[in-house]
């Protein structure tokens, strides 16, 4: 009887403890269908500056670069991005956009939320990052479908 005993409160206590574990966060993966072009850390740099103003930290040997925390207002809040090369896949960057909030209890003090990560903002950076990484080929072909002479006619 103790043996079953021992048994079922091993049951329950794995049953808890898995109940209770996490799983750890993926960043949004931004495939693309071709090479990342000589410039893409440029690229990525210049989109990260213009949406998010400054840059923390960069490193264009390891092909990261990480955001300052900016403030958010609706709940009050702070939100970062983080993009990087992914290793495990070819032609593949990883995007990360991290957002905490500042809470404030009925007693005590305020403080920030664990940071967590906001699924909506990662997809609206990779569609940034995807459009200013398009393959320099078909960029040069649809830039120049799209010019219009001076006197409105398309080029030849």
């Amino acid at each position: 009887m103790a043996r079953f005993e021992l048994g079922c409160a091993s049951v329950v206590l794995f049953a808890l403890a898995s109940a209770c574990a996490t799983t750890g966060y993926s960043p949004y993966p931004l495939d693309l269908d071709h090479k990342l072009p000589p410039d893409a850390f440029a690229r990525c740099r210049q989109v990260l500056l213009r949406y998010y103003d400054t840059i923390a930290y960069s490193n264009a040997e390891s092909f990261r670069l990480e955001t300052e925390w900016l403030p958010i207002s609706d709940p009050p809040g702070e939100r970062r991005a983080t993009v990087y090369r992914d290793e495990s896949r070819p032609a593949s960057l990883a995007v990360v956009v991290e957002l905490r909030r500042l809470t404030v209890p009925l007693i005590g003090i305020p403080h920030w939320t664990t940071s967590r990560g906001d699924a909506y903002s990662e997809r609206q950076l990779a569609e940034w990052l995807r459009e200013s990484l398009r393959d320099p080929e078909t960029t040069g072909v649809a830039a120049e479908a799209g010019k219009v002479a001076v006197d409105g006619s398309k080029p030849k």
